[in-house]
Parts: structure tokens; C-alpha cells; sequence
């Protein structure tokens, strides 16, 4: 919102009025869409964590339970196959908010090139190096961040349990 916002605001600079076209008008609404999309998706990227969080430890104790209350290899391959698709999940969510920002950028450039009147500061919505970058170095960016450092941190932990496990070292 602070972006679109930024923009609607001719700079104080400029005699000249801007008169926002048809056009202008359809790609001004398809960026308060976008940014309502990107919202949602950032929304649903944190309750993913917290969702992770909540089946993770609800099905580890679901299977201690049936292992009357002992360590099994289930256990360990739950700890490894819950993050995982949840890391999944929340890097395809990742890729897409990238991917809008992307579209945001590019409507409001066309909006900049259309209107000589409108001088607004270079910020963008996203750094073009993310966007226009190669769809593996893309996906890459989505699935190894610093977003997702939870899922990595939760199969360290269940690495490390399963060694310990392996040794003898806990039952």
C-alpha cells in the first residue's frame, strides 16, 4: 500500500497536474489487487510456520503413543516428511509473492512512462535482480532463504535425534 500510495502523489516539483487515464486507472487497481494478493500470501506463509509447528509436535506425540511411548524410526521419518512438504508449501507460496511484486514493478513503470509529469522516487516495490533472474535461481531464492530457516532448524533437530537414536544414545 505504501508504494501505491507513493505513487498516486505527484511530485511537489512538477507544475503540471496528472490526469490519470483509463489505463492508468485499470493498472492502479491491478496493483491494490496484486498488493491485497501479496498480503494474503505473506499472511499464509506465517500461519504455514505455525502450522508446521503444531502437526509436527501433534503427530510426533500421536506416534510415541502408538510406540508405547518409544522411540521408532516412524517417529524420525515424520520429522523429516512434515517440514519438508510444509517447506514445500511455504517456498511455492514464496516464489509467487516474488513473481507478483515482479508485475507490481512493471505496472507501475508503465504507469512512470506513460505520465512525463509523474517523478517519482526510483523505489520499487521488488529489486529486479529477483525478478528477472532464471527461473532455477528463482525457485532457489524461494526455497532457501531466510524465511525458512524453521523448516531447516527442525530437520537439523530431527538429524540430530536420529543420530543419537542410531548410537544409543536415547530411547
Amino acid at each position: 500500500a505504501q508504494a501505491s500510495m507513493h505513487l498516486r502523489q505527484p511530485s511537489k516539483m512538477t507544475t503540471q497536474e496528472y490526469k490519470r487515464t483509463l489505463e492508468d486507472e485499470m493498472d492502479w487497481s491491478l496493483i491494490d489487487q496484486l498488493h491485497k494478493a501479496v498480503l494474503q500470501i505473506s499472511s499464509f506463509c506465517f500461519r504455514t510456520k505455525q502450522i508446521c509447528l503444531t502437526v509436527t509436535v501433534a503427530v510426533i506425540a500421536l506416534l510415541a503413543k502408538f510406540t508405547n511411548n518409544e522411540l521408532d524410526q516412524s517417529i524420525f521419518v515424520a520429522g523429516y516428511l512434515i517440514p519438508l512438504f510444509f517447506w514445500f508449501l511455504d517456498g511455492v507460496a514464496y516464489f509467487y509473492q516474488v513473481k507478483l511484486r515482479g508485475i507490481m514493478d512493471d505496472l507501475r513503470v508503465k504507469i512512470r512512462e506513460r505520465h512525463s509529469v509523474l517523478s517519482f522516487s526510483s523505489i520499487d516495490v521488488i529489486d529486479d535482480t529477483r525478478t528477472d533472474a532464471l527461473f532455477q535461481d528463482r525457485a532457489r531464492d524461494a526455497f532457501f532463504n531466510h524465511s525458512m530457516w524453521l523448516y531447516a532448524i527442525l530437520i537439523c533437530i530431527n538429524t540430530l535425534a536420529l543420530f543419537l537414536f542410531g548410537f544409543g544414545l536415547i530411547a
